[in-house]
């Protein structure tokens, strides 16, 4: 997936690029792979807004495994865990088996090196921007929290209220402390 700026710019300051946007600009980049994912027909037994099309519940949930799994490599989370947060999922069949291939992953593993480097670099710039502003770091857990569902509402307008959807995501999260979890990953 080619990027038109680097990490490096979004660190620098030369790109502003929020996590709405970052959000925004993965869902169309991951529209064409979710189109190629359709299998003969599309599953709407498993739907996460009945408000949607069918085609367009498809997009959705492929996109939601999709960030799922940018978000375990951004993060330092195993490909297991991911996995294992995925099997949970009420998603169509092949969307579900398409995640939990291997070798898919590792495709796409190869081929969001950028995205990833991207990923850190809007959430170190965020987390940043927060300490900067004297928020205590035991408040970013939730305020990352809040605005990766506010990111997500501009992909699923319902996220606030559609709890089905906000339990599919793998939240942007802390583990332990701070300066040892997991998202110190993206400060070093």
């Amino acid at each position: 997936m080619d990027w038109e700026f680097s990490a490096g710019q979004i660190i620098d300051g030369e790109f502003d690029l929020s996590l709405t946007d970052f959000t925004k600009k993965l869902y169309s980049r991951s529209v064409d792979l979710a189109v190629m994912s359709i299998d003969a027909s599309v599953d709407s037994e498993n739907m996460i807004d009945s408000d949607l099309d069918p085609l367009e519940d498809h997009r959705i949930q492929y996109f939601i495994c999709y960030y799922n799994y940018i978000l375990c490599l951004t993060t330092g989370k195993s490909r297991r865990q991911f996995k294992s947060h995925t099997k949970k999922l009420p998603i169509s069949k092949g969307i579900k088996e398409k995640f939990l291939d291997n070798k898919n992953l590792a495709v796409l593993e190869e081929d969001s090196k950028e995205t990833v480097l991207i990923f850190m670099a809007v959430l170190k710039s965020f987390v940043g921007e927060m300490m900067e502003s004297g928020t205590s770091t035991n408040r970013l857990p939730q305020m990352l929290l809040m605005q990766q569902l506010n990111s997500f509402s501009s992909i699923i307008p319902s996220i606030m209220k559609n709890e089905n959807a906000r339990n599919m995501l793998i939240h942007i999260e802390f583990e332990k402390t701070f300066l040892n979890g997991r998202l110190s990953k993206i400060f070093k």
